[in-house]
Formats: structure tokens, C-alpha cells, sequence
């Protein structure tokens, strides 16, 4: 796991140590085992390595020698590949000669050599990288099929540049900060996050499961897809499902223990972390190198703790477990800070906080964490699956009742529940019904903020991309793993672990599980419509029945009550300040939404939040920093 940066220039200049070491200065906390900088003609590579495999022969950015007609490779590389021994092996077999023991980046550049740019379907694991073949004068980029790691590009006319974050990309050696993404800003305030393109212009993330060449002699570029998730099964049984699914999720988690550094897991107490946490610390006992190490946040609010159930599994499984108190004592301000520096852009979502802090935590014990993520989008976890199924049955007469008669100031309340659910009733197809249930600001509200001609800037379109002719669960949870996982979830993972230099895996997202869960129907998924419900019949055979039975709680802090109480003066100050009139929004709606939510005549957590996120990172945009060195120990 590591930072990369790097340009490669279309004129006549020549990048230096010194242009790649200023991009280095904004990724250097997600290596911070040191670095390396190599110019190869007009491309030119940075690295800072967290050191995981191979700690001796790993160091990039790697080369293998010209051969022949084979010109120069040199390569940098973010993540792992799982199946490097096999394909290791196999490159052997076809007679390359590896100078590493056991390196996973070099097997990345005999299999270019020997398979060209669709080597990358061969990969079982999690990757960025960026490959420069000198012979032929092209630049390879690439990214995982899910996008848990991250890679952004920049296009200045003279050069390409590309960075594992965005904040390198606005150093003058990339051509400085560029202008606000108005469709950009729009998306953030309708979603919470933003897609493929950043809040900023000439910025964009390279799409999951895509690698992108580009041809030094003529300047053009190409994308192209390397995977996409299957098209579900109208066929397939539950015949031996459970095993075979257990089966794939065991090999899925043993590929993942592989490190050459201590190794632990992340502990909510939910049903994926417990399964991975279950079957992980068995294969470490089994191995003699157990009990796996365990961690978990405990909340100053009843509501949002988990840490009983985390503590439960924890003895249950006979793992080492240590657990996080998170208090709001911690100065939160401080950390939305740092993380906007490194993130590069805002969220919505607050439980980047707590992710951050469990991170910083566990960092001080070890250096790769496993984790349940992708188990709610692949196995049908989230509530608004089964909301999208009632409407299947039951919209004619829900769309008919009185949403006024409706009131609740709590978002979790049963209220709540059901007023979203007769709100969605109303639309008209299934995007914009799902959308109703997903969105940040709606149009009106948005309207109201004063985005200025915001129809020009992104004609509406209620969940872009959507997956037509398909039952509406399996359309929203198929939307959900290639946008809403990668472009929110899997984001702040990234960003709140690499921020302290630690190393998240998911064996969810194992390339063979995502293909079983996407080619399943729903009804296998999700049997008599119960969230997870494939899931937790595996783990009704190795884990407590109350936890088998516990719904879904979800990794969120008491922010409403911060917003009254240590966040308000923030919030109050920076909503005065001006920087949200230029971005063209209203600041006096951002003080109404604040008063009313401090009167408690609304709960405006969420568009709170996403609003003072927006603020800061608009004031360090206007004057980036590299983020100051995280403390792990």
C-alpha cells in the first residue's frame, strides 16, 4: 500500500525530481516507509511506500530491463494483487525471470509483457498502478473492478498527470487549482458525495474496473473496461448455496492474511465483520499465527454503540480484542480538518470520524486491518432494498396516503421510516423513487440554496447510469456497487486509513464473491425479503444467535447533538464566513437550517454536515497544504 504521483509531459520540457517530489509532499502519509523518484524520458514516477510484501525487494517505482523487442517497463503501484504466487508461477513457467522473492509489483510487469493491457483481468486483489513502457511509448492505468483504491487524473495539454489523491494534482507543477465543477457541486448536493468527476475542473477519477492508455506519440488517450459485474441469473437454485458461497468467502479472507507485518480486523459486531473476523482468526490459529487482533469504537451514545455486540463476537471467536472510546472531548473540528487536506474533497458522511479514529487506533498495533465493507451492497443489507421491494407490491395505495399526517423530528423513528417510504410511493419509476430515499438537498431545496442556472450545469437525471430492465432490488443494489460504494464508502475507507499509514482490506470485494452475489437473484440474496438473509444463514452456523438476529445499526456518531452543542460555534462562524457565496449558495440558508436544528424544529444532521464539510474544504482549496504527519503511536 502506498502513494503514487507522477507526469508524464507531451513538450518538449523534461519533469524532474523536484516537480514529482512537490506531488509526493501531498501523498506522503499513505507511505510513510519512505520514497523514491524516477524519470524515465518524458514520464516521470513517484512512490511512498507503506511496506507490506516483501519488504526488502519491494521497492518501487520498479523496472524490468528492455529485452529484445520489450523496451523498458517501469511501473508504480498502489495495493495488492492476492494471486501474485500464481501468476508468479505461471510467468515462470512461460520463462520471465523474476529478480524479487515474492514482490506482487513485479509480477505486474511480466504479466504486461506477456498478456498487454488485458493482464489486468487476470488480477484478484486491489490496485492503482501506473505502467510506462518506454518501447512503446505508452502509459498503462488502471484501477480495480470495485475502486477501493483510488486513482485521479489531470489533463493540462502539455502534460498528464495522475495521483492516488487529488491534493497533488493542484500544485503548480500540475497547473495549480483550478476553477469549481459547477455539475460537480451539484452532485455533491444531491448525493453527498461526488462521481467520477471532482469538485474541481480537469479532475477526474479513473472508473472502476477500467485502464486507460495513453499514446505519448500522438497525445490521445483511451479508456477502456476490463470488467463489469454480471448480469443476475434466472436460473440458479439454492442448492448447496450456502456452502458454496461460505466456501468462496473462506478462500476470499485466507488470500487476504497474507503480510509480512502484523495483521488484524475491524469488529462492529454486525454480521460481515463478524463472519470475516470468525473465519480469519480460525485460519491464523490454524496457521499457529492467532488469535487475530480485533478492534472496535465504543460511543458516548447509547444509540449509536455497537461495542456490546463487538465485545460479544470477540469472546465468542477468542480474538485479541481492543476497543476505542470515542468521546466528544476529541477535538472533531481539528480532524474534519486534517481529513478535508487529505481527502481533497468533502463528504457528507460523518462517520469518516469514528472511521478515521479506529484507524488511527489500530495503527498503533499494526498495519493491515481487515473489514466487512461491501456486505451491505452485495448481500442486500441496506433498508431501502427492502423499501424498494414494498413499492414493488404495495405503490398503488401507499401513493394515496396523506404524507402531512407524517411527523417526526427523529430519522430512525418508524415515522420517519414509513414517510420516506410513502415519499418514494409518489414517484413516478424506480430511479426516482430510489433516488427520494437517497438524496442529500432535494431539487427545491437545492433551488433554494441558489445554485444559479443548476438545470445548465447538470440536466436532471435522478440516479444516472441506473440499470434498466431489471427487478428494481437487484437495479439499486447493482447502482449502489458501482457508484455509491466506490465514490462514498469505499472513499472514505481509503482516506481515513491511509491517513495514518494503515492498510483496510475487504474481502467482500473479492473479484469471485462480487461476481456470485451480482449473478444471484434477489431472492437468494435476500430470502423472504430479509436484509442479508444469505448471510445470516452462514453465519447462523458459527456465530450467537443475537447477533445472527441484531438489525443493521450502521457506523454513525451523535453529530446531531455536536451540531448543539461543540459544533455549533464552528458551524456558526464558518456559515458567516462567505466562502459558501463563492461557491454561489446561500449563506442564510445554511444559518436557517442551523437554528432550526438547534431549536429542534427539524433534524438537519446531514445537510449540516454536508455544508460545513463543503466550507472547509472550500477555505483549503483556496490555499492548499500538504496535510501536516499524522501521530499513530
Amino acid at each position: 500500500m502506498c502513494g503514487i504521483a507522477g507526469i508524464l509531459r507531451f513538450d518538449d520540457q523534461r519533469s524532474s525530481d523536484k516537480d514529482v517530489h512537490h506531488l509526493l509532499d501531498y501523498v506522503r502519509h499513505r507511505g510513510p516507509d519512505g520514497e523514491q523518484i524516477r524519470v524515465v524520458g518524458p514520464c516521470a514516477f513517484g512512490h511512498t511506500r507503506l511496506s507490506i510484501i516483501d519488504l526488502e525487494g519491494g521497492l518501487q517505482p520498479m523496472q524490468a530491463a528492455a529485452t529484445g523487442s520489450c523496451g523498458t517497463l517501469t511501473v508504480v503501484f498502489n495495493g495488492e494483487i492476492y494471486n501474485h504466487r500464481e501468476l508468479r508461477e505461471q510467468l515462470e513457467n512461460l520463462g520471465h525471470q523474476f529478480q524479487t522473492d515474492h514482490s506482487d509489483t513485479e509480477v505486474l510487469l511480466f504479466a504486461y509483457r506477456q498478456w498487454g493491457p488485458q493482464f489486468t483481468k487476470r488480477l484478484r486483489g486491489m490496485f492503482s498502478f501506473a505502467l510506462w513502457d518506454d518501447g512503446k511509448k505508452k502509459l498503462l492505468l488502471a484501477r480495480d473492478r470495485i475502486g477501493q483504491k483510488p486513482l485521479f487524473i489531470r489533463h493540462t495539454g502539455k502534460a498528464i498527470c495522475f495521483a492516488s489523491q487529488i491534493p497533488p494534482l493542484l500544485t503548480p507543477v500540475a497547473g495549480g487549482v483550478p476553477k469549481v465543477n459547477q455539475s460537480a457541486l451539484l452532485t455533491y448536493l444531491r448525493l453527498g458525495y461526488t462521481s467520477y468527476d471532482s469538485l474541481l475542473d480537469d479532475i477526474h477519477e479513473l472508473m472502476p474496473g477500467h485502464y486507460m492508455i495513453v499514446d505519448h506519440k500522438s497525445g490521445k488517450h483511451e479508456t477502456n473496461p476490463f470488467w463489469r459485474p454480471p448480469e443476475p441469473s434466472r436460473h440458479s437454485s439454492d442448492l448447496n448455496l450456502i456452502d458454496d458461497t461460505t466456501n468462496i468467502i473462506i478462500e476470499a479472507i485466507n488470500y487476504r492474511l497474507e503480510a509480512d507485518v502484523p495483521l488484524g480486523a475491524f469488529l462492529s459486531g454486525g454480521i460481515d465483520s463478524s463472519l470475516v473476523t470468525y473465519y480469519a482468526h480460525n485460519e491464523l490459529m490454524r496457521r499457529g499465527q492467532g488469535p487475530l487482533k480485533t478492534f472496535s469504537v465504543k460511543m458516548p451514545v447509547v444509540e449509536y454503540d455497537e461495542s456490546d455486540a463487538a465485545r460479544m463476537v470477540a469472546q465468542h471467536v477468542g480474538t485479541d480484542h481492543t476497543e476505542l472510546h470515542a468521546s466528544p472531548d476529541n477535538d472533531v473540528f481539528s480532524d474534519l480538518k486534517f481529513l478535508i487536506s487529505v481527502y481533497g474533497e468533502p463528504t457528507a458522511d460523518s462517520s469518516i470520524l469514528p472511521t478515521y479514529w479506529l484507524s488511527k487506533e489500530t495503527r498503533k498495533h499494526l498495519r493491515v486491518a481487515l473489514s466487512g465493507d461491501g456486505g451491505d451492497e452485495l448481500f442486500g443489507g441496506y433498508d431501502r432494498y427492502r423499501a424498494m421491494r414494498l413499492l414493488q407490491k404495495h405503490r398503488w395505495w401507499l401513493k394515496h396516503v396523506p404524507a402531512d399526517m407524517l411527523n417526526s423530528t427523529n430519522p430512525k423513528s418508524t415515522v420517519s421510516r414509513v414517510k420516506r417510504l410513502i415519499d418514494a410511493a409518489r414517484q413516478e419509476d424506480a430511479p426516482t423513487q430510489y433516488k427520494s430515499m437517497m438524496h442529500l438537498f432535494n431539487e427545491e431545496q437545492i433551488k433554494e440554496l441558489g445554485i444559479k442556472n443548476h438545470d445548465a450545469a447538470q440536466p436532471y437525471v435522478a440516479m444516472p447510469q441506473w440499470p434498466e430492465g431489471t427487478d428494481p432490488v437487484h437495479a439499486a443494489m447493482r447502482w449502489d456497487l458501482m457508484h455509491y460504494l466506490p465514490m462514498e464508502v469505499l472513499r472514505k475507507v481509503d482516506r481515513a486509513s491511509m491517513a495514518v499509514g494503515l492498510e483496510v482490506r475487504c474481502p467482500l470485494l473479492d473479484s469471485r464473491v462480487c461476481e456470485l452475489a451480482t449473478h444471484l437473484p434477489p431472492s437468494l440474496v435476500m430470502p423472504s425479503g430479509q436484509p442479508k438473509g444469505l448471510l445470516r444463514q452462514i453465519a447462523a452456523q458459527v456465530l450467537p444467535k443475537e447477533i445472527v438476529k441484531r438489525r443493521k445499526q450502521g457506523f454513525a456518531l451523535p453529530i446531531g447533538h455536536w451540531f448543539k452543542t461543540q459544533l455549533r460555534e464552528p458551524a456558526e462562524t464558518l456559515f458567516k464566513s462567505g466562502t459558501l457565496g463563492t461557491l454561489g449558495l446561500d449563506e442564510t440558508v445554511a444559518q436557517r437550517l442551523l437554528a432550526e436544528h438547534v431549536n429542534d424544529q427539524a433534524d438537519n444532521t446531514h445537510r449540516l454536515f454536508a455544508l460545513l464539510e463543503l466550507t472547509i474544504w472550500k477555505q483549503w482549496v483556496d490555499h492548499p497544504t500538504p496535510p501536516p504527519p499524522a501521530k499513530t503511536v
